[in-house]
């Protein structure tokens, strides 16, 4: 996986919960286990009494993570606005907002001695997660924003995912993004990732029946 410290980000939603389910899982017993410990550091950032990191906290506590948990103020957001747009390259409100916390976060991440961390970006883009996504007519439509959104995420997300991070020199790693998995994702039929609410079918319906696994449960039930 990588000979360099490294960890998971981890808001606490099913995405950055799920690869760091699926992470921890898989570190067990690899060569990074003998030479960085067994257990997986996990990172989240938020506003004091956040939700988000109530549910990141929840997850870690169920994964046994080594959780660190920051917080930012309004005030620290502002004044890193300057920096974030410079890195970022960007002047797009959403991406500066959401870069904003991570751009803060990356750098006391770093300070930890953490070169890697893997994140959870793109899984809304090739599932349709976004909620708007419930508005989609048939299949075709579905599908074809799907591949709108996957074409345009060099403009938004993976500059929050790549640019907010290497500021600090810290990568991230986005296993969602993976041309294979992506490649197979788009291979499977648009009609069975529609959110079907009258058949109980959700947002990212297939991703959260694919980890339901009821003998050795991923994740929390309500979260999955």
């Amino acid at each position: 996986m990588t000979d360099v410290p490294f960890g998971v980000l981890l808001s606490g939603g099913l995405d950055s919960s799920l690869v760091a389910s699926i992470t921890a899982r898989y570190l067990a017993g690899t060569k990074a286990a003998k030479q960085w410990g067994a257990q997986l550091h996990s990172f989240c950032v938020g506003l004091e009494g956040s939700p988000d990191l109530k549910a990141a906290r929840e997850v870690a506590d169920y994964m046994g993570t080594v959780h660190h948990e920051f917080h930012f103020t309004v005030q620290d957001g502002i004044d890193a606005i300057e920096d974030v747009i410079y890195h970022i390259e960007t002047y797009d409100v959403t991406t500066i907002r959401a870069s904003t916390p991570m751009f803060l976060m990356s750098r006391k991440i770093k300070s930890l001695g953490v070169k890697m961390v893997i994140s959870g970006e793109g899984s809304d883009e090739i599932f349709g997660g976004y909620l708007y996504f419930h508005k989609a007519p048939n299949k075709d439509e579905f599908h074809r924003e799907t591949c709108r959104k996957i074409k345009a995420f060099h403009q938004y997300d993976c500059l929050r995912a790549n640019k907010a991070t290497s500021a600090w020199g810290l990568e991230a790693r986005v296993p969602f993004l993976d041309k294979e998995f992506i490649n197979a994702n788009m291979s499977i039929d648009p009609e069975a990732k529609m959110i079907k609410k009258d058949e109980g079918r959700i947002e990212k319906w297939v991703l959260r029946r694919a980890f339901d696994d009821k003998e050795h449960p991923y994740l929390p039930k309500h979260i999955l």
